[in-house]
């Protein structure tokens, strides 16, 4: 173990690690955002029905809104926070005996991120296991990517949301199914559509490509729900359950998950994502799956969500979807790291482009935690001033500045689906040896983009 720690600290890996650590660290210690502080106090909620004997009317109870949150109501099934409710039962405590409010204080807020970073650190042990499992030799470049990936790192330690379980749950029950263990990969894959439902898209692709009975399939989609309907079977005439699901924040996100439409000539709405995906859950469903491929079986988990960050609307957190199973996708694909790098890149940059344009709170110390944002000096950088003013006039989604950048990120996004095509390795061969100053460059550069968005939201503009 010694050894093989000396041979990690001498090889390139090391710095990218330790500086992402850091990066990691600053994100956490500095933002308490309003989903962090909605879930706390939604799973300190659960304590208090739990312990007055109404956990049905768990629902009455979060609309009353006694920590007088931006959302009002609980708008989704609590079976994520089940777990992080375990985790926050110190500071419920704290709260219920002693008086302490939790979401009131930032070491209690910041006891409760600790939760969803240690999933996300499953999650990578979870991305390890996997690649060990498929026998491949780059775990250590593809695991820091996984890591490293700046919109996984603000979902968890800035946004604090629940999707980090559900994609833990189903890097589970894809590490079970490329095992072997069928059983216990429709278990977890149920948990993990329990927790969030974003997860269904790419369930459905591996369903299709490891199961050709079509009943089969039709079986282990209602499995993989069945946590959620029964859920919604025993909650559905609860107190202010359907007023919650209808005016919660999540609201509203059936229709953004449709995305970009167009009419047909009979004048009916097309949702173009449904379209791409239904087409490539033929093809997916029509592809042998040869010698029970584990390589076939990522790409299935990949594609789906490729097409949802072109076609429909998303936050900047939701592109945590990708995580990890993208990087284990370029793990495979070796030989094309540098255009997988590439393509990456560009997303990373012009989602934050996106991004920038679009959140003026995260950019003007609205979720920076007062004890942090009391240690930042005033400065007045008149560059920064004039970034600011442009920004301030194209928050308007059609301004071409930010269809500049949708559409450079729509291109990448098709590059990623071209370069990881079998065809495109017959073509296309890129030895690592005559790549490598290039792949060190770009590591870095992506490795930069999330210091970025932290030093612009110190920024008191």
């Amino acid at each position: 173990m010694v050894k093989k720690l000396e041979e990690f600290r001498k090889s390139e890996w090391f710095p990218l690690y330790l500086f992402s650590f850091l990066v990691s660290g600053i994100l956490f210690i500095s933002y308490g955002y309003i989903d962090l502080k909605s879930l706390t106090a939604w799973t300190l909620n659960l304590w208090d029905c739990l312990t007055d004997g109404n956990l049905y009317g768990y629902y009455e109870y979060c609309a009353q809104n006694i920590y007088h949150l931006d959302s009002a109501y609980m708008g989704s099934n609590y079976l994520a926070l089940l777990p992080w409710a375990v985790w926050n039962l110190p500071i419920w405590i704290l709260q219920r005996f002693f008086g302490i409010i939790a979401v009131g204080h930032a070491w209690t807020l910041l006891y409760s991120k600790i939760f969803v970073v240690i999933v996300y650190f499953i999650t990578i042990y979870l991305t390890y296991r996997i690649l060990v499992t498929m026998r491949i030799a780059a775990t250590g470049g593809a695991v820091y990517l996984a890591f490293s990936f700046p919109f996984a790192m603000t979902a968890v330690y800035f946004a604090g949301q629940t999707d980090i379980i559900s994609i833990c749950l189903f890097a589970a029950a894809v590490y079970k199914l490329i095992g072997g263990k069928k059983k216990q990969f429709l278990l977890f894959a149920a948990l993990s559509l329990g927790a969030k439902p974003y997860i269904l898209i790419a369930y459905v692709a591996v369903l299709l490509l490891t199961e050709k009975n079509i009943w089969k399939i039709l079986r282990d989609i209602i499995i993989g729900l069945s946590p959620m309907l029964l859920f919604h079977l025993i909650y559905r005439n609860a107190p202010m359950y359907q007023e919650s699901m209808s005016k919660g924040p999540g609201a509203g996100q059936l229709e953004a998950t449709l995305g970009m439409t167009v009419s047909s000539p009979s004048g009916i709405s097309i949702s173009l994502f449904l379209v791409f995906l239904i087409v490539f859950y033929f093809l997916i469903y029509t592809r042998p799956w040869e010698g029970q491929s584990a390589e076939e079986l990522i790409y299935a988990a990949v594609c789906p969500f490729l097409l949802f960050f072109m076609f429909a609307e998303y936050k900047h957190y939701r592109v945590i979807y990708l995580f990890p199973f993208l990087y284990i996708l370029f793990a495979v694909k070796r030989d094309r790291l540098f255009y997988n790098l590439l393509a990456e890149c560009i997303i990373n940059i012009g989602i934050a482009v996106k991004f920038y344009l679009t959140n003026g709170g995260f950019f003007s110390n609205w979720y920076v935690f007062d004890f942090v944002r009391k240690f930042i000096p005033d400065i007045k950088l008149g560059w920064l001033e004039q970034v600011h003013g442009i920004k301030e006039n194209v928050m308007e989604y059609g301004n071409p500045a930010y269809v500049m950048a949708s559409s450079v990120v729509f291109a990448a996004f098709v590059l990623l689906f071209f370069i990881n095509s079998s065809g495109f390795g017959r073509t296309v061969k890129v030895k690592e040896d005559e790549s490598g100053l290039s792949v060190r460059v770009l590591l870095w550069v992506r490795a930069l983009i999330p210091l970025l968005l932290v030093l612009l939201s110190f920024y008191r503009g």
